[in-house]
């Protein structure tokens, strides 16, 4: 696996680095943070003061970039793989974006939001930015995780489960994972209003075509070397599986967005975009 952590020094991104320990070792892990330098709101300053306060300010933000980087990186792992650092200048999102692309990264590692000591910086949009546009996976760290014990994993279509699959067979875990993989089945108003019409032993047997269908990647998953059960629901599909997380309280959510063309990539899908948004759990959103 070829990893990117983004850190910024706040204490989410600390929670991300910190992930690692449940991590694989990387093939490549890159730890950068980009510094976003302010402009300088005081147009009556006189140019000369203006550039050399400019100066102090990006030279001071540089600093604590290093500091960061450095802080992240002791919190790694023992043998986390071979690691490099980077220090970036420019807008957040889109150095994230352009690193993860030159390095050919299989997973951006990042905390949900993160506000540095000099310059307040909003990670939230930032990293909602970069899972939306990324070309590779993302992981948003939000909550402390030291061990991926327990997984939820909703699949809509036979796509879902491959892209999944795919990810999984990169080994991206340091343990084998509890895994339930979940169906939602939109046989309830407003998703579906004729499903109030269809009689009860035809849902049913939908259901159990659903549950059949979770098994086929369970097996998959199983041959990895996790445990794997399915679950098929009837439900509205983002308030099924927000339910979902509320009860079951995994370790790790891992959902593939619905748009997947290159247009669609600019947004997540209404579903993944109402569960990314709605639970506190730490997701993993797989693009392969």
């Amino acid at each position: 696996m070829k990893y990117l952590l983004a850190v910024d020094g706040s204490d989410q991104s600390l929670d991300a680095t910190r992930a690692f320990e449940a991590l694989s070792p990387a093939k490549s892990l890159k730890v950068l943070n980009v510094v976003s330098v302010p402009g300088i709101p005081y147009p009556a300053m006189g140019a000369g003061v203006a550039k050399d306060l400019a100066m102090t300010v990006e030279q001071a933000m540089k600093e604590e970039g290093e500091r960061a980087v450095e802080q992240a990186v002791s919190l790694l792992p023992l043998h986390p793989g071979s690691v490099s650092k980077q220090l970036e200048m420019g807008k957040p999102a889109e150095c994230i974006l352009k690193v993860a692309q030159d390095e050919e990264v299989d997973l951006v590692v990042m905390g949900a939001r993160g506000l540095g000591r000099i310059q307040e910086q909003i990670f939230g949009s930032v990293s909602h930015r970069v899972m939306t546009h990324a070309h590779c996976s993302t992981f948003l760290v939000k909550q402390p995780i030291r061990k991926i014990n327990n997984l939820l994993i909703p699949i809509e279509s036979q796509e879902d489960s491959e892209a999944i699959l795919a990810f999984f067979r990169k080994n991206p875990f340091r343990e084998p994972c509890a895994i339930t993989v979940l169906h939602v089945l939109p046989m309830v108003a407003p998703v579906w209003p004729v499903g109030a019409m269809i009689p009860a032993s035809f849902r049913k047997e939908m259901v159990s075509y659903g549950e059949k269908f979770t098994q086929v990647l369970c097996v998959e998953l199983e041959r990895l070397g996790h445990q794997a059960k399915g679950k098929a629901i009837e439900g509205a599909p983002s308030v099924t599986i927000v339910d979902e997380v509320n009860k079951a309280k995994p370790d790790l959510l891992v959902l593939r967005p619905q748009s997947h063309s290159a247009v669609g990539r600019f947004f997540l899908g209404s579903v993944s975009h109402a569960v990314v948004h709605h639970t506190d759990c730490s997701l993993l959103l797989v693009r392969e």
